[in-house]
């Protein structure tokens, strides 16, 4: 897959911005060697994997600016008015 060959390349190349060798961000990120050069090379790899990289190269926001938050539905709107405290006795 394109995308991810293109983003093992990026991930390689702040690695190496940031001076780390691989054994060295595998040990930081608590994974193998194998596993980070897998996900380097864009090969699939768990999310657990990628989280933990990322979080070891400081881009442990990614995940949560990445989706927007979950909005309720206009039915879950609606069926929280009907049970919203009117006053108090």
């Amino acid at each position: 897959m394109k995308e991810l060959e293109q983003f093992g390349e990026r991930l390689r190349r702040e690695r190496i911005a940031q001076h780390h060798r691989q054994a060295e961000l595998a040990a930081l990120a608590g994974v193998s060697q194998d596993a980070l050069s897998s996900l380097e090379n864009g090969r699939p790899v768990t999310t657990q994997t990628l989280v933990r990289v990322l979080a070891a190269l400081g881009f442990d926001h990614a995940f949560s600016e990445m989706l927007p938050e979950a909005v309720p539905s206009p039915i879950d709107l609606q069926k929280l008015e009907g049970k919203q405290r009117q006053r108090v006795r």
